[in-house]
């Protein structure tokens, strides 16, 4: 590898590391923020549940064995 790759990679790699990370969940088609995840029983089965804030409302969303999306 020469030391313009090298540099290329190096830069690349810095780029995406301090960048922010951005993403978003919706509930029903409107932005939902997580509140909280937790390990818990949610009807017979155990899993992570996620509480969402959507518009003021609050809603639970069961993800199983997947920690919940932000």
């Amino acid at each position: 590898m020469n030391g313009r790759s090298l540099l290329k990679k190096i830069l690349f790699i810095a780029a995406f590391s301090t960048a922010p990370v951005v993403s978003a969940y919706t509930i029903g088609g409107a932005y939902a923020s997580l509140d909280s995840c937790s390990w818990g029983q949610y009807g017979y089965e155990y899993g992570y549940i996620g509480t969402y804030n959507v518009n003021g409302k609050t809603y639970q969303v069961f993800f199983g064995n997947s920690y919940c999306k932000y």
